[in-house]
């Protein structure tokens, strides 16, 4: 097979991938101002750029866009986490737990319209629990926080693995709680810090 042949096949998924990310990159803006349930295949398609036969081509549909934003939702949560935990490391687990937060706060200010959709559409972060595979991800993280906290001697012993549920639970509330305008993500880490050492800080 020639250079060119093998070139052929590659530029071609470069473009269908270039043109599912605006499509999706579409859809997140019109859910988030349509409503996830309003919003028109047609106008996803328009704003994408694309025609609406090729927006099926690479969406079955409604469902398999949601299901791929949300998709891209969590990787992308949890490179923000990861990079801003990375930027902590070696410091107190309050500064871990904060840079955490600040990985959280980021990107919910980022797709907070795509967000605040899902909340009232009663999916993403309003339901009771995340995806389990995200939910898993975060408390990895979140433990392994606590338990240097609690070797450090900052944090008081979790022999019942309590700390990390604690903490990811009033993070959700909080983000729950903001989506819906009920509150402000100027306070937002300081609030979730400071409700969660209350309890588990020494």
């Amino acid at each position: 097979m020639s250079m060119r042949s093998q070139e052929v096949p590659r530029l071609r998924e470069r473009l269908r991938e270039e043109t599912a990310r605006s499509i999706l990159a579409a859809a997140e803006r019109v859910f988030g101002e349509d409503g996830l349930h309003a919003a028109r295949m047609e106008r996803i398609a328009a704003a994408a750029g694309v025609a609406v036969g090729t927006l099926y081509n690479h969406f079955a549909d409604r469902e398999a866009l949601v299901e791929a934003l949300c998709r891209t939702g969590r990787e992308a949560l949890l490179a923000r986490v990861d990079a801003a935990l990375a930027a902590a490391q070696g410091r107190p687990a309050r500064e871990q737990l904060r840079g955490f937060l600040e990985g959280v706060r980021e990107h919910a200010i980022a797709r907070g319209p795509f967000l605040a959709v899902l909340a009232q559409a009663g999916e993403g972060p309003a339901r009771a629990r995340p995806p389990v595979t995200l939910e898993a991800e975060l408390t990895r993280r979140v433990e392994a926080i606590v338990r240097r906290g609690v070797r450090a001697g900052e944090l008081r012993p979790d022999a019942h693995g309590v700390h990390a549920v604690a903490f990811l639970g009033i993070t959700r509330a909080l983000v729950v709680r903001t989506l819906e305008r009920q509150g402000s993500w100027d306070g937002f880490v300081d609030a979730v810090l400071d409700a969660f050492l209350r309890g588990a800080g020494r």
